[in-house]
This record gives C-alpha cells, structure tokens and sequence, in this order.
C-alpha cells in the first residue's frame, strides 16, 4: 500500500512525461495519478476508465497529523484487483475482503473505511457540541457570578437600610425619652409646689386658729366689758386677719348690720349685695393670692383650665430676647409651666377649651393659633393684614370675632377662611382698638361689647345692632359674668349693671401689688377674678 503526498502545485503526470510542466487540477484514485483539466477530459474518455474515482486537489485533507484518507487509492495493494474497505489498527494497514479473510482474521481492531469517516464525523458533531456546552457554561458561570455580585450588593444595601431605621429608632426614641423626662420633671415641679404651697396655707392657718384661741380667751376673760370694747377687739384681730396674703374662708356671724358694714366693702360694696347675704349672717371670702414674676411685664392673660393661666407679657431680664413670650403659669404656685416667643405685640387672648386651642392676635396685624398641649408650643399664622389694627378677640360658636381697626369682622374656624366684615364700630379713622381684650362677648345674652382709643364704650348684638353705648375714659379691659355685669379695668375694677353707667361702683379701689393695671378676667366657675399689671398676678374671690 503506497500514499502520495505532494504539494499543492501538483504538476500533470501526463504532461511531465511530455515534458510539460502544467499544474494538475484532478487526482484520479485508481490510476493515483494527478491530471490537469486537459488529461483529465481524455481520461475519462476511456471506457475502461470511466468508473475510477477523480476527485479535486484542492479537496483533498493535507493534515499531516492524520491518515490522509482522501490520497489513498482505493486499490488493494496486495490484491490489486480489490478495492480497499477496511483498516486495522493493530497492523496500521489498510485491507481488502481477502485480506481481512486471510492475514487479519486474528486481530481485534479492525474497522471499516466508512465506519472510520462516520466516526470521524461523529467526532466533529461531538466537538462542536462540546463547545457549544462550553460556551453555555460560561454564560452560566458568568451569570452565577453577575447574581452573585447582585445578591452581595443586596445584603449590603439590606444591612445599610436596617442600620438606618434602627439609629433612627433610635433617634426617636431618645427624643421620646428626653420629652417624657421633661415633661415628668415638670409635673414633680407643679405637684412639688402645689404641697409646698398647701403646707404655707396651713401653717399659717394654724397660727391664725392659735391666735384666734388666744383672742377667744381674752374675750373670756373681758365678757363682763362693755360691747365697745368687745368690738374694737374682734376689729384689730380683723385687720391682722385681712393682712395675710393667703387664707381660706373666714366666716362671721354679727347680728348687728352696722359692725360688718365697713369689712364688707374690702371686696364688694354691700349696696350690691342681696339682703340675706348681709344680715342676719355675712359669709366673707378673702383670698388675696399674688404671684410675682420676676423677669417680666405682664399685659393680658385669661384661665385655660382650673389649674392653668395664660400670660402675655415681655421678658426685662435678658435685652436681647425676643419682643413678647407667652407663658403657661400654674394658678396656685405662679410657677412656669411652658413658654413660646411672639414675634410682635398681643392684644387679644381666646380660648377654645374644646379643641384646647389658643388664638393670640396682635397689633402688627397677625392672628396665631397654638395647640397648649403640646410639650414644645409653636405658635402658627392663621391670617393677616398689613393695613389695619388688630384689636382684641373672642370666640363663639366655632366663630372667632376680632376687632380690625374700625370694624368687628369674624371668621369660621371649622373652615379657616378669611376674616370677614360683620359691622363697622365708628366712622372714625382713630377709633382703634383700646387695651389688652378690650373686646369681649356675652354669652348668655349674645352681644359684644368693645372698648376704642377714643373712650367710646358699645354694646351691641352679634350682628352689630346697637344696645348701649357710654363715653369712658381710660378703659384696658372688658368681661363678662353670667349675671350680665360689665367688669371694666382702669386704674381700679368697677362694676356696672347692665350699661347703666351712673350706677358704676367700684369693687376695688388699689391692688396690692399691681400699680399699672392691665388687664382682668374671670376663671370658668367666675369665682375668682384675676387681676394683671408690671410682674404680678392677683386673684380675688367673688361674693355674690
């Protein structure tokens, strides 16, 4: 068995037998010889040559490193008139039939031409199949570590995301725990002084009783005196008694009208009280409270609950503070509770108890609202007016009334719209509003009554009709009872009934402590009059 390996430029075997030198194109098996397209046109002109096998040079496998199956001639080279069919891999030879019969017959590796080509093919479709798995699984690796970045970038981001909502957790709950603290110091402070405050009231009632035991004992002993002298006694022991600031209530019983007669008028004028109130028995409440707040100057204020008073006033302590504060001040100690800054003068106090909401308004023209149940009180602009004068305000049934330069406008609360004209006060350009609440409301009778620079007092209905109207020089403020009374501030509180002005007395000629009264008001049960100027807050008690 004998293979030809030769160039590409195969030259024609026919042609370099004739001495020519022409490339070959064809290569016949059976003859294995090589022919260019000339020879090859005669070759297959013969009959005895027409069924050799001529196949393309440029077909044939020129690797080196493999049987080169396409140059081998198919003819036996033991038994030449057999075609090559088989190989055997233990001899490395190629076979016909006889030789597989007779020399091969013992071997254990022999295959067939065309079972080597289709394993060879096998071969290629397996190796082009093992690329492909290749490439998939690299697709797959490079995808595993894509979502294996993807899945570390996830815990992390998670990680970061916990951390932050636990460090703001736990922002929150620090804030929380700095407003419990706070507000728990606060309310040992206030119950702190409401004992401290009840253990001087009885401590001084003790020694009150102790010297009223004693003025008992000396009456004992001077009961066959004469009743002059009897008298003048209790009426020492009287004063000493009116000059304590704090005491509870004090009853005495005279069958004489005319003894209890100048005692009676230290709060009330006995014209104004009922009959059976003077005589035969005459209950006399004294309670002259002062708070004294150093630090400021106190203009308005009115009762938030029984245990709660507001304040507007201006801090003389520190220069540098803020204009005005308002401060939320326990009844019964005068201590501080709470505190916001207002950024312009207040001239008007109203309290919705239902929605525990306070209205300021002020003379720069801006009403505020501030929820007082708020550990931290912020006060916010509900509406303004950079034309006109802001007086004082009040509310009723969910309306709040305020008194606008020379008009009463009211606006509705629920729907929190603008103020709206209701009535004009006065043709007057310079009938601006008066003092701190120089305008307030009667309840039980629905009417308003508002008070003017210009010493112009008017009564009228909600819609501004008309009822009475008075020329009053000097008034700073204006309330309410439940009886209808007027209660006006000037230097002293006076009381009028019902606009008639000349029956005006006074109820209280000198504070004792206030020089520069401000402002007045009652509490809820109207009890108790509250009475402010300079640093201090006075009460009163109320007999009617």
């Amino acid at each position: 068995m004998e293979t030809t390996k030769e160039t590409q430029n195969q030259e024609c075997n026919i042609c370099k037998r004739k001495k020519k030198h022409i490339s070959a194109t064809k290569w016949c098996r059976d003859c294995t010889e090589a022919y260019c397209d000339d020879c090859c046109d005669t070759h297959s002109f013969i009959t005895s040559l027409t069924n050799h096998k001529v196949v393309n040079i440029k077909s044939i496998q020129t690797n080196e490193d493999e049987i080169d199956l396409c140059k081998i001639s198919d003819a036996c080279p033991v038994h030449s008139s057999k075609v090559i069919e088989a190989y055997c891999f233990d001899h490395l030879q190629f076979c016909c039939v006889l030789c597989v019969t007779y020399q091969h017959r013992q071997c254990k590796d022999v295959q067939a031409i065309e079972d080597i080509t289709s394993k060879k093919d096998d071969s290629c479709s397996f190796e082009s199949s093992l690329t492909e798995i290749q490439s998939g699984t690299e697709k797959l690796l490079q995808a595993q570590k894509n979502e294996k970045i993807t899945l570390r970038k996830s815990f992390s981001n998670t990680e970061s995301i916990v951390i932050d909502s636990v460090n703001s957790a736990k922002r929150q709950l620090d804030s929380l725990l700095m407003s419990f603290s706070k507000e728990l110091k606060m309310m040992e402070e206030k119950y702190q002084g409401d004992i401290d405050s009840k253990l001087d009231i009885f401590e001084k009632l003790l020694n009150i009783i102790i010297e009223l035991l004693q003025i008992e004992k000396s009456v004992e002993l001077l009961c066959k005196t004469s009743v002059v002298k009897t008298a003048v006694d209790i009426e020492k022991a009287l004063h000493r008694l009116m000059e304590v600031k704090q005491v509870g209530e004090v009853l005495i019983t005279e069958e004489k009208k005319e003894f209890v007669t100048e005692y009676i008028g230290i709060l009330i004028y006995q014209s104004l009280l009922h009959t059976s109130t003077v005589f035969p028995y005459l209950k006399l409440i004294k309670r002259k409270l002062v708070h004294e707040l150093s630090g400021y100057d106190i203009f308005g204020g009115l009762c938030i609950s029984d245990q709660t008073i507001a304040l507007c006033c201006k801090s003389t302590s520190s220069p540098g503070s803020p204009p005005c504060n308002l401060i939320l001040v326990d009844s019964s100690t005068g201590k501080v509770t709470n505190q916001c800054y207002i950024s312009d003068d207040p001239k008007g106090l109203a309290y919705d108890t239902l929605n525990d909401t306070l209205y300021i308004s002020s003379s720069a023209g801006y009403i505020y609202r501030l929820e007082c149940d708020q550990p931290i009180m912020q006060p916010r602009q509900i509406t303004h007016t950079s034309t006109q004068y802001y007086g004082g305000i009040c509310l009723k049934d969910n309306f709040l009334y305020a008194n606008v330069g020379t008009e009463i406008k009211k606006m509705n609360l629920n729907q929190n719209n603008e103020l709206k004209t209701i009535f004009s006060i006065s043709n007057s350009k310079s009938n601006a509003p008066s003092g701190f609440n120089a305008l307030t409301i009667d309840y039980k009778n629905d009417r308003l009554i508002h008070a003017s620079e210009n010493s112009n007092v008017k009564c009228t209905s909600l819609d501004g009709k008309e009822i009475f109207s008075s020329y009053r020089t000097g008034i700073t403020s204006l309330v309410f009872n439940s009886n209808g009374f007027v209660y006006t501030g000037k230097k002293r509180v006076c009381i009028c009934d019902n606009g008639r002005w000349e029956t005006a007395k006074s109820v209280l000629n000198k504070c004792d402590k206030i020089k520069d009264l401000r402002d007045i008001w009652f509490d809820k049960s109207e009890n108790t009059l509250f009475i402010c100027g300079n640093e201090y807050v006075e009460l009163y008690d109320v007999a009617y």
